[in-house]
């Protein structure tokens, strides 16, 4: 009994001792500011653009830019769940063909692709705030729970307050630090989840899509099976 509940907590601590836990925990920290900085473009562009349609010439070059930095940010991404996460994400988007500036701006605009990394972005802001605020709470609202008992009594009224309650010196801001202890051996797996969350939204919007996949992948059989034919 006693060797099962050694192995029972080694395996509930085993992700303190994994450096994946800790590339995960930086990641999600990035999703806010990164993901501030891919909505706040994403969407000024594409305001932009839908503004100054009614001047249509006007609106070309912002309509250019919405697609090239959102090419770009989605390459960055790419980069930065394959360097923290492990991930490698394949790119969706295939290289344009057409020759004249024009007709390269028409396919752009065609491509569910490239309007997928859009909405990638887009999607950034609030999928950084659920990530981030989520890991925040998970590490620092457990180990302020964890210290409570050291700086309650010089909080305002000598009390901490959630909400519905509040916790004084005592008895009271011990059972605080237990819960906070408990919090501090939950959050690495809080943080994994949270890092696993972006990755399936990356894998969403951009990757290829599995029916294109398999499509390719079917074309593939047919050519090979025409050159040997």
């Amino acid at each position: 009994g006693l060797a099962y509940g050694v192995i029972v907590i080694s395996d509930v601590l085993r992700s303190w001792r994994e450096a994946s836990t800790w590339w995960s925990l930086a990641h999600v920290f990035m999703d806010l500011v990164i993901g501030t900085v891919m909505f706040t473009v994403t969407v000024v562009l594409a305001v932009t653009s839908v503004a100054l349609l009614i001047t249509f010439p006007l609106a070309l070059p912002f309509v250019w830019l919405l697609f090239v930095t959102a090419r770009v940010m989605s390459a960055v991404e790419r980069s930065r769940v394959d360097a923290l996460l492990g991930e490698r994400l394949t790119d969706a988007v295939p290289p344009l063909v057409a020759r004249t500036p024009w007709r390269r701006l028409v396919e752009r605009v065609k491509s569910l692709d490239r309007w997928r990394e859009i909405a990638y972005h887009v999607l950034a802001l609030p999928k950084g705030i659920v990530t981030t605020v989520g890991a925040s709470i998970a590490w620092c609202g457990s180990a302020a729970l964890v210290l409570l008992p050291l700086y309650v009594s010089d909080l305002p009224g000598g009390t901490a307050k959630f909400w519905l309650f509040e916790v004084g010196s005592g008895p009271a801001a011990y059972a605080a630090t237990v819960v906070g202890l408990c919090g501090l051996v939950v959050a690495p797996w809080v943080t994994r989840a949270l890092a696993r969350l972006d990755v399936i939204v990356a894998r969403w919007l951009l990757t290829p899509r599995r029916r294109d996949q398999l499509g390719e992948q079917v074309g593939r059989l047919e050519t090979r099976r025409a050159a040997a034919v």
